[in-house]
């Protein structure tokens, strides 16, 4: 009866430390996009004016994003997790060359990143924070514009929590090819 005791308080002591250490989060937000060509990697963009003679340019404007984080508190100021992506892009190309055609595209993009969180001294209400996140994304579609799989990244360098300690409205700007806008979202701790 003695070990049962004991072990019942040590699991209700380990569940009372642990409260509050696990967050999960919903964002959603919108990311303006320029342009870019079938084809052409970005890094040689000397490229660019030969190629865009005979490649489409493609005029893609603003695209909805989704993004689901978890993460787990292993320091007071810092917490581990991972974060999944999902953006709808669509757009119209047009060849600088007069007799070509119009082309059109429409493509899913996913990136799962495992994250890094740094929470920033601030009032309980009101946490700042700033994260980073490296991983892998894949283009899903009928035609995919740029490589299928790619290096994801995303940095916020800063977001903010409102509310309680438990449930919180976020709001945060971050840049990266996952997403280069600004995300909103609520947050669960448990």
């Amino acid at each position: 009866m003695t070990i049962v005791s004991a072990a019942l308080i040590s699991a209700g002591s380990f569940i009372s430390a642990a409260q509050g250490q696990n967050e999960i989060s919903v964002y959603m937000g919108v990311m303006n996009a320029e342009y870019t060509s079938v084809d052409i990697n970005r890094r040689y963009n000397y490229y660019r004016d030969l190629y865009a003679l005979y490649e489409p340019n493609y005029d893609i404007g603003c695209y909805p994003t989704l993004t689901i984080d978890y993460n787990r508190r292993v320091l007071s100021w810092m917490s581990a997790g991972v974060q999944a992506n999902w953006a709808l892009m669509h757009g119209t190309g047009r060849y600088v060359m007069e007799s070509a055609p119009e082309t059109s595209f429409r493509q899913h993009m996913v990136a799962v990143l495992p994250q890094a969180k740094f929470y920033i001294p601030g009032p309980k209400r009101f946490r700042p924070y700033a994260k980073v996140g490296l991983g892998i994304g894949f283009s899903l579609g009928d035609q995919v514009v740029g490589k299928p799989v790619t290096f994801a990244w995303d940095i916020a360098p800063i977001g903010f929590e409102w509310g309680s300690n438990t449930v919180y409205a976020i709001f945060e700007a971050s840049f990266g090819n996952v997403i280069t806008g600004m995300r909103f979202g609520i947050g669960y701790r448990f």
